[in-house]
């Protein structure tokens, strides 16, 4: 019984130790929080946790009855500072003709002159105006500037969603990347652009990865690296991207990493 014990501890032993030419490391994921510019209830919440989106669809609409009310004095404010734009400019056409012929003072077509500049500027501040409503009324209703999946969602409809506040998050495939940590002496043999290969529960095969990242200061091996030997050493922190997608790495999934 104490042979068969031993030796158990030694098979346990041997399995927490780090395979020749291997680090342990972890999936990580660059979430894209999506949130609306202005406050307001959540009207329509499109998606839901696990949801496969396309770039394009939309993911939320907040009630926008504020916005369609600010939206329609902006273009009534538009449409009369582009009458009064023309209208100073045929004035001002008008007087540099009268001008030639001597028949009016430069002061007043000086003067004109300066009325049609202050009716241009204030058309272009209230172009500026409309374009800055229509901004936020697509904030209002955003749609996903990639496509991914959607990790997690924060408001139920009805909900009050304050400017800001994350509503959904997003994760793109390309979005998703592996940390894993070398000690001080194996630091010199990676590089930006090296392959590695990465080992997982459920991955059928090894994984093809690309170095995206090397730090350049040490730290802690931090606790979801699970190695007896790597504990409480000072590592450097390096990351991956895989050169493909594979649905099998996700965000938190501890990893072993093998330099071919």
């Amino acid at each position: 019984m104490k042979k068969v014990f031993f030796l158990f501890v030694i098979a346990f032993m041997a399995a927490c130790e780090p395979q020749e030419n291997g680090y342990y490391g972890y999936v990580e994921g660059e979430y894209i929080f999506m949130a609306p510019t202005t406050p307001g209830l959540l009207e329509k919440l499109y998606v839901y946790r696990g949801q496969a989106v396309r770039r394009g669809d939309t993911l939320f609409a907040l009630e926008m009855t504020g916005l369609d009310a600010e939206r329609v004095s902006a273009e009534a404010a538009l449409a009369q500072t582009r009458v009064a734009e023309t209208s100073a400019q045929k004035e001002w056409d008008r007087l540099r003709a009268l001008r030639i012929k001597k028949a009016v003072s430069q002061a007043a077509e000086d003067a004109q002159e300066a009325t049609y500049a202050a009716a241009k500027a204030a058309r272009q501040e209230a172009e500026q105006a409309l374009i800055q409503i229509d901004r936020k009324r697509a904030d209002a209703a955003p749609k996903a500037p990639a496509t991914g999946r959607i990790e997690n969602t924060y408001f139920r409809e009805g909900e009050y969603v304050a400017a800001g506040m994350p509503v959904v998050s997003l994760l793109p495939p390309e979005n998703v990347k592996v940390r894993f940590f070398v000690p001080q002496k194996a630091v010199p043999t990676f590089s930006l652009g090296k392959k590695i290969l990465i080992r997982c529960d459920g991955c059928d095969h090894p994984l093809e990865a690309t170095i995206s990242f090397i730090a350049s200061k040490a730290e802690y091996t931090p606790p979801v690296i699970y190695s007896i030997e790597s504990r409480n050493k000072l590592v450097f922190m390096l990351e991956a991207r895989p050169d493909a997608y594979a649905a099998v790495l996700r965000p938190g999934l501890p990893v072993d990493i093998e330099v071919p």
